[in-house]
């Protein structure tokens, strides 16, 4: 514990500085109480240590399961609430520390272990999105009621979808290696039967920033970077 408040990194999650109550803080995550026209926020965390990620990931999951889980005990009414994990295999994986203290990755999976598990009967609902399905927690998995499946390649990826669904539809897993980009398989709750759709292609400018390096071009000198190492440790430090 000790070690965990005196680390300079935590402390915006454990003791943050200001004012900000707990009701601003839910009010900032999940929204004020009106929320005339939904919701949404995104909480990057891709610069974060990977032990900090961890411990931030679980406070705001068991945050908001916890928030949802009084609001219905004061109002007996329900805020549908969906958390969506992008690389989630990052915070709920399948692979366990084995130590005799558990880790701050063994904490976020279990959070989201019971969220998986309790999470619904709040209104709350929890989405995946994973390259490495094989990598993610069973308990995670085995609560999950609708997939949309694209190319997958890796035999333990396949295999592991393969026992997730019914035999029934083993001869069109076989397609899921050959799938073309933004084409995938939808079945479970939210398909009466599985279905092949493609997703709608976005505008250059609303794409995330995750295209493939160019190597090459950048190394020749057909495309250079521009760039200075004065502005990254600026960003980096502030």
């Amino acid at each position: 514990m000790k070690g965990l408040v005196g680390d300079l990194r935590h402390k915006p999650i454990i003791a943050p500085a200001g004012k900000e109550t707990l009701e601003d803080w839910l009010r900032r995550l999940l929204g004020d109480e009106t929320c005339a026209n939904g919701e949404i926020t995104v909480v990057d965390l891709s610069l974060l240590a990977t032990e900090v990620m961890h411990t931030a990931v679980a406070v705001i999951g068991r945050l908001t399961m916890e928030a949802l889980q009084h609001l219905r005990e004061s109002t007996g009414t329900i805020l549908p609430t969906v958390l969506v994990l992008e690389e989630a295999h990052n915070f709920v994986s399948a692979a366990s520390s084995g130590a005799e203290i558990p880790t701050t990755a063994d904490l976020c999976r279990e959070t989201f272990n019971r969220i998986a598990r309790e999470g619904r009967k709040f209104g709350l609902g929890l989405v995946l999105s994973s390259q490495r399905p094989s990598a993610l927690s069973q308990t995670v998995l085995s609560q999950c009621n609708s997939f949309l499946l694209h190319r997958l390649v890796n035999d333990r990826d396949q295999e592991l979808v393969a026992r997730l669904v019914p035999d029934s539809l083993g001869d069109l897993l076989h397609e899921l290696p050959s799938l073309a980009p933004r084409q995938a398989i939808l079945m479970g709750w939210a398909a009466e039967i599985p279905t092949l759709v493609e997703i709608r292609n976005l505008e250059s400018a609303q794409r995330p920033q995750s295209d493939d390096p160019r190597f090459w071009d950048t190394w020749t000198g057909t495309e250079p970077v521009s760039f200075t190492w004065e502005k990254v440790v600026e960003h980096w430090t502030t």
